[in-house]
């Protein structure tokens, strides 16, 4: 047999390096046997789908370990361009040159490897990751290659991974018509939040200068594990985001209010200022920033207020989010509205089905008094509010007269 299964014996956890999962939860440890079954039975194709590229390499770079010694193996882990370029890869992984040589010349040469393996009873594996973004004649190569197996029989797996639009590629030309090959498709599940818990616990303690309990507060962890899903990549940003934050600000405890501060700018691409910074900043046409408010009705009996001062307001399904909308056409996380000096704006954060701002689908759109916004079944009106303006402005001036007095 020229695949090791892992004793079950074995410890749950295993530390990696901080761009992997850190340590095989049991969804990983599920993929890594069924790659492994796969691999028993001959099939000419498996298919891993889940999100973040870190856990898909991390477990197919812990299923190609545990093969023997004479199984070839191929690890394409960034996407390729053409045909050439992935021909050349695979074969140089096997320890031939590709040079200046045509992609003809670099089959051949694949091929005669195929035979040369089959011929001494050795297989070979192919694994590419993210496929949702190699052009199309990869994917046809892709395609080739899988059908050349199930025809000849040379002993050759293929291991394709991706994340974001894999699904639908599935199910349309070229990889449409080798799927079935592949039998059941292998999911990655993400954390669960014991399991973040965890991976965030070794991650500060791989510091070596404190522990969880002193870096984090205990309601932040649930937060960053709703706001990420528990995918490791995302868990990842958000937690360097965390820690800079909390430098940049010189605390040591991580709180809710935090992370809500560092997950901000991951979303929208900007940074978040500090309500005090917004205070004393001018935007661009040299005014102080007006104050607003977020009118929302989630019934024609539950109509709340919310000001617009404090920090981003996120809108989901979460119960951890800052307006909570239990409507089955919300994503957990839909989208966040963040003020600066410039104003307030609405960040739609990739949801199944979108957001409007006056009967328009928007992606970000900067807000104007009286436009209403549209998620799910939910309205939101924002508005300006000129009485608090007002006092703010009063206290404001108060301030400064004390301190010039």
């Amino acid at each position: 047999m020229k695949y090791q299964q892992q004793s079950s014996t074995v410890p749950d956890l295993e530390c990696e390096q901080d761009t992997s999962p850190g340590f095989l939860t049991q969804s990983h440890r599920n993929a890594i046997d069924r790659l492994g079954l796969s691999f028993m039975q001959e099939r000419p194709l498996a298919i891993l789908v889940g999100d973040g590229r870190s856990a898909s390499g991390f477990i197919i770079s812990t299923f190609l370990s545990r093969l023997d010694e004479d199984v070839a193996v191929a690890h394409i882990s960034e996407p390729c361009a053409n045909t050439t370029e992935f021909m050349g890869k695979i074969i140089r992984s096997f320890g031939f040159e590709p040079k200046e040589l045509s992609v003809e010349d670099l089959e051949s040469i694949f091929s005669l490897f195929l035979s040369f393996q089959k011929s001494h009873r050795r297989r070979t594996i192919v694994c590419i990751e993210d496929v949702q973004d190699c052009e199309w004649w990869v994917l046809d190569k892709i395609r080739s290659l899988v059908e050349m197996e199930h025809d000849g029989g040379y002993g050759l797996m293929l291991i394709i991974a991706g994340q974001s639009g894999f699904k639908e590629l599935l199910h349309t030309r070229p990889l449409s018509s080798v799927a079935t090959y592949a039998g059941k498709r292998i999911s990655i599940e993400p954390f669960t939040l014991p399991e973040t818990r965890e991976y965030i616990r070794r991650r500060v303690e791989a510091g070596g200068t404190t522990s969880v309990d002193d870096t984090f507060q205990y309601e932040a962890i649930p937060l960053i594990h709703e706001l990420c899903g528990g995918v490791p990549d995302e868990l990842s940003a958000l937690m360097s985001r965390c820690f800079r934050t909390s430098e940049e600000e010189g605390v040591d405890l991580i709180t809710k209010e935090l992370v809500g501060r560092a997950f901000g700018p991951l979303r929208t691409g900007s940074v978040q200022v500090d309500a005090d910074e917004d205070a004393a900043t001018l935007n661009a046409a040299g005014l102080r920033p007006r104050i607003g408010r977020l009118i929302v009705k989630l019934t024609d009996d539950d109509v709340r207020e919310m000001a617009l001062r404090e920090s981003n307001i996120l809108i989901g399904r979460s119960r951890l989010c800052d307006i909570r909308i239990n409507d089955k056409l919300v994503s957990r996380h839909h989208a966040l509205v963040s003020h600066s000096p410039e104003g307030a704006t609405i960040v739609d954060l990739g949801s199944t089905n979108g957001t409007t701002v006056d009967g328009f689908a928007i992606k970000e759109h900067l807000l104007v008094p009286g436009d209403t916004i549209v998620v799910g079944n939910c309205r939101i009106e924002y508005v300006i509010d000129d009485e608090l303006q007002r006092l703010f402005q009063n206290a404001e001036q108060a301030d400064e007269i004390k301190l010039n007095s």
